[in-house]
């Protein structure tokens, strides 16, 4: 026998042995409840069985959903996209009104070619300006009076939006379990 694999069997029902991934647990319980025997299987950690991809939807779905309401609202309302809102919020985040271009893409995990694309459309509609440094080869983004105004226009709609789809339908338990699977989860990519 491998020695990864437990055999679970009471004397009656010996004969009945049958294979089930017990990884999940609920199988399991279920089997040991009522006393069936089973076979522990490893399954194979390049596959994902039926209730992993059953919980990555969900929580893929779910994220999606959330996000794509909260980007709705806001958009319907101030007339900026999620890159607009991205690039706005980041600048005066990150670099108090301003910051190098590629920083701001490093923040927003984007190419430099998709960014430098988006800001020309954000500099014709007068949100933002960009000048190269002095100092070296790079490009200095800077917000605008006009993307400061339709920043701040948009962060209390954005701050409703993300309390009615989520923090409102959350108890403070699912917090406290969110949190921790974040926590887990950032730290574990590699």
């Amino acid at each position: 026998m491998h020695s990864d694999t437990l055999l679970f069997a009471s004397m009656y029902d010996i004969c009945q042995t049958v294979m089930v991934d017990v990884s999940t647990f609920s199988d399991f319980n279920i089997l040991w409840l009522t006393r069936q025997p089973c076979y522990y299987v490893p399954m194979d950690k390049n596959e994902l069985n039926e209730e992993e991809m059953q919980i990555w939807h969900l929580w893929k779905g779910s994220f999606q959903s959330i996000f794509g309401r909260v980007v709705k609202e806001m958009s319907e309302h101030t007339g900026l996209s999620e890159g607009d809102y991205g690039v706005l919020d980041r600048l005066v985040i990150f670099g108090n009104g301003n910051l190098r271009q590629q920083e701001l893409a490093d923040s927003m995990d984007w190419d430099k070619s998709r960014l430098s694309h988006h800001l020309t459309r954000m500099e014709k509609r007068g949100l933002v300006t960009r000048k190269p440094l002095e100092t070296d080869r790079g490009v200095q983004v800077i917000i605008t009076s006009k993307g400061k105004s339709a920043l701040d226009e948009a962060r209390p709609i954005v701050a409703k939006a993300i309390r009615k789809y989520f923090l409102d339908q959350l108890t403070a338990q699912d917090v406290e379990s969110i949190t921790k699977l974040a926590e887990r989860t950032k730290t574990g990519v590699q």
